[in-house]
């Protein structure tokens, strides 16, 4: 899991822990293990041992949200526990319209998008700094033409007034049947979940920091034009940068990208995680894991006060090392002349060992 990483707690912040369930995807089917970690947290607010706001559950992105909401309706202890507050959709603005095109064309396959929308009370329509007037009235009206009963909320970056989104008992499974033209007994025993089967994602977890340049080349090959970022629907990760004692964290979706420097590892194990997630990931596999891997720092060639030939201009001039991992850049080097450049990485195309003078 990458996203547990993701989630910045500090103390105070929040009454229990953070719960991840690993063995699989809950949103496939009622899952025992969801059903044990509710009972268990309706058993401490029980005995006085927590105090709950309330239990937020994160779905994956290509994930129908009805399995989930079985659950609180066909499980009577927790139906006397808790109710469903909110079901909330993120929609991207940028590439709505493509979503629910895909969607509705293929509804066997790739139906998810219309399933999320279908069994959502809320819609946050992100990014809408990025599209035009016309284009986010269109999505509204596609997503209204889906769920009538939806509130659709314009947001950039995800950011609401969270007394919109909590304490709302804005979610009515009567109301979202009834725009499904679907039955409580139907929903409840023969409600199929709609996957889009063509997703796929591969993770890489592993120690080591990696080099920057080399990083941001990697998400260049992967995303960095339209036609070969269409297969990336997301890319997400948390990364031990060489040069930094901060986590980078990467966000991207299709050609956008999200990515910074966000907090001190401190006491945290130096581990850097990253899962890709889109068409065609399974047979690339091999493929990414190598790019990633091919990211992690070695032992560098030279040290400071090395004799070296660095690439500028065209060509390679010679200088000398005068500082390692400097502002992330393998090398810092003044040139015979002076000038100071950096070498993003250890490499042959940046820098080089100077040869060794005769006389």
């Amino acid at each position: 899991s990458v996203d547990d990483a993701l989630v910045e707690q500090r103390p105070g912040d929040m009454a229990e822990e953070l719960i991840v369930l690993d063995n699989g995807c809950i949103c496939c089917t009622i899952r025992g293990d969801l059903q044990k970690a509710l009972w268990d947290l309706a058993r401490k607010v029980e005995s006085g041992a927590v105090q709950l706001d309330g239990v937020l559950i994160e779905l994956t992105g290509a994930a129908d949200p009805a399995p989930v909401v079985q659950t609180f309706f066909m499980d009577s202890a927790i139906r006397q526990a808790f109710y469903v507050d909110n079901v909330i959709a993120l929609v991207d603005a940028k590439h709505c319209l493509e979503k629910l095109d895909e969607s509705r064309g293929d509804p066997q396959e790739k139906g998810t998008a219309c399933a999320q929308i279908a069994f959502s009370s809320t819609v946050l329509l992100n990014k809408t700094d990025l599209v035009d007037e016309a284009r986010i009235a269109e999505c509204e009206k596609r997503l209204t033409e889906v769920n009538r009963a939806v509130d659709v909320i314009r947001c950039q970056q995800g950011r609401v007034p969270l007394e919109r989104l909590f304490n709302v008992r804005a979610f009515d499974l009567a109301k979202v049947l009834e725009e499904q033209y679907m039955d409580e007994e139907e929903f409840y025993s023969f409600y199929k979940p709609k996957m889009d089967r063509s997703i796929s994602n591969v993770g890489v977890q592993f120690k080591g920091a990696i080099v920057m340049a080399k990083f941001q080349q990697l998400l260049d090959d992967c995303v960095g034009e339209e036609q070969s970022a269409q297969d990336f629907l997301r890319i997400k990760g948390v990364f031990n940068v060489q040069g930094s004692d901060e986590m980078f964290v990467l966000q991207c979706v299709h050609m956008l990208r999200n990515q910074s420097f966000t907090r001190p590892w401190g006491d945290h194990v130096r581990e850097s995680r990253i899962i890709f997630i889109g068409r065609g990931m399974q047979p690339r596999r091999r493929q990414l894991t190598e790019w990633v891997m091919e990211c992690v720092a070695q032992p560098l060639r030279f040290g400071v006060g090395d004799h070296v030939l660095a690439l500028t201009d065209g060509r390679y001039k010679r200088g000398r090392v005068v500082k390692l991992w400097d502002e992330l850049n393998a090398y810092r080097i003044r040139l015979s002349n002076g000038d100071e450049l950096w070498a993003p990485a250890d490499e042959e195309g940046f820098v080089k060992a100077s040869p060794v003078r005769t006389k």
